[in-house]
């Protein structure tokens, strides 16, 4: 690539260590030094640093006859677009079904840094449409039902980077300490699922649901959201139906999550 065809500020260093970790194809998982510099045209002296920070960073390991071999870090980054992928594609049927059930307008949004991005909105069943989150719209972690469900049910992964970024206010109702966001979150797992009362919008609430993937890893929320007054205090019929889609979602992306435990918390409302 010449200097023409870069836009932008970039890493040389970074991008380099990600070429390296291009050499290794599909039947090659294992790679000498030397066949790392052949394939990759840098020197041994950078090849050898660029390599033994990604041995430190977890991405490659060293076998005992000195070759350099991938480790799970690729694939696991990997999965998570797979995991996108996959959701959106099973999530609209049940989507459409909470919406109609409930009456609300539905959500499915996945985390990207400290932040949820929505992938998919529903308003087919909802009363009162509720524009909250737009497809390929954002809002902090923080903030709103799936988007604490999504931080609850992957505290320790995500709540560092929320935390660095901080938890402006929105609305008088936002969590803005971390206190509290740590004993909403405490409750949010204890309840099975978030409440969202006008901290992101006044006057629009939400609950909020985990979906889980392969290895029971939390690959996204569902919510149900619209006007205060229809959706909280949370009644047992939404909460059952929110539980179900969960569940139902994370059985199709292959999670063993139990069913009757997501149905036995359903009985349980603020």
């Amino acid at each position: 690539m010449s200097q023409s065809e870069r836009s932008g500020p970039f890493v040389e260093s970074v991008l380099r260590a990600v070429r390296l970790l291009e050499c290794f194809r599909t039947g090659e998982p294992e790679l000498t030094l030397s066949e790392l510099v052949r394939r990759s045209g840098y020197s041994k002296s950078t090849a050898h640093r660029l390599l033994s920070t990604l041995q430190v960073a977890g991405w490659l390991e060293r076998t005992p006859d000195n070759r350099f071999r991938l480790t799970i870090r690729p694939f696991q980054t990997g999965s998570v677009l797979v995991e996108s992928l996959d959701v959106t594609r099973v999530a609209p049927p049940l989507l459409t079904r909470l919406s109609i059930e409930s009456g609300q307008t539905t959500y499915l949004v996945v985390a990207a840094g400290s932040d949820a991005v929505c992938l998919e909105r529903v308003t087919v069943g909802a009363r009162i449409r509720v524009l909250e989150l737009e497809i390929g719209g954002s809002q902090p972690l923080h903030v709103g039902g799936a988007p604490r469900a999504l931080l609850a049910f992957d505290e320790e992964a995500l709540l560092p980077a929320v935390l660095r970024t901080g938890l402006p206010g929105r609305t008088p109702t936002t969590i803005t300490t971390e206190d509290a966001l740590r004993a909403d979150l405490a409750a949010t797992r204890a309840r099975g699922y978030a409440v969202s009362d006008g901290d992101s919008t006044v006057g629009v609430a939400a609950l909020g649901a985990p979906v889980f993937g392969h290895g029971e890893r939390v690959v996204g929320a569902v919510s149900l959201g619209g006007i205060r007054e229809d959706v909280l205090p949370p009644r047992p019929e939404h909460v059952t139906a929110l539980l179900r889609t969960a569940s139902e979602l994370s059985a199709r992306l292959g999670s063993r999550t139990s069913a009757a435990a997501l149905t036995a918390a359903s009985l349980t409302t603020t």
